[in-house]
């Protein structure tokens, strides 16, 4: 064999391993992806069982956030603290998992933000909340229009 040929299976060969190489990597991707997926859909899912697990286990807790989301006035000042941060840890997951959702990472078997603006746009005391907070408002532009009803 001469020279040429030779260096023409080496590149052949060189060419084939990169080629190799980058199906692997693709293939990698897409197994953490899928990691990334089922991590973050365990993270939502657990973090919505802690407040519920909440709410069930604290008959005071279900009483205050049942007759907020109806009125806000009817609540106490301390009572209407804990409406108020319970209201922030729901609002927290849906931000969490609309950035999970624009990075392409979120696998839900849920629909969580859907389910939250519903019950925000058909709870009183809920919109009342969501428009308390209008100027100290953290999250995205995108939810709390969703939740005042302006989508």
């Amino acid at each position: 064999m001469n020279r040429e040929r030779i260096n023409w299976w080496l590149t052949l060969l060189a060419n084939l391993g990169v080629l190799g190489g980058l199906v692997f990597v693709g293939l990698e991707i897409r197994q953490n992806t899928s990691q990334l997926r089922a991590d973050a859909s365990r993270s939502v899912t657990e973090m919505v069982n802690q407040m519920n697990a909440g709410i069930y286990g604290d008959p005071a807790l279900a009483d205050i956030l049942l007759r907020g989301e109806q009125d806000l006035a009817a609540l106490a000042s301390v009572e209407r603290s804990r409406f108020e941060l319970f209201q922030y840890s729901r609002l927290n997951v849906a931000e969490y998992i609309l950035d999970l959702e624009s990075e392409g990472v979120s696998d839900l078997n849920f629909r969580y933000v859907d389910f939250t603006v519903n019950q925000y746009l058909t709870k009183p005391g809920s919109q009342q909340f969501a428009r308390s907070i209008r100027d100290t408002w953290a999250g995205s532009d995108e939810l709390y229009s969703r939740l005042i009803g302006q989508q």
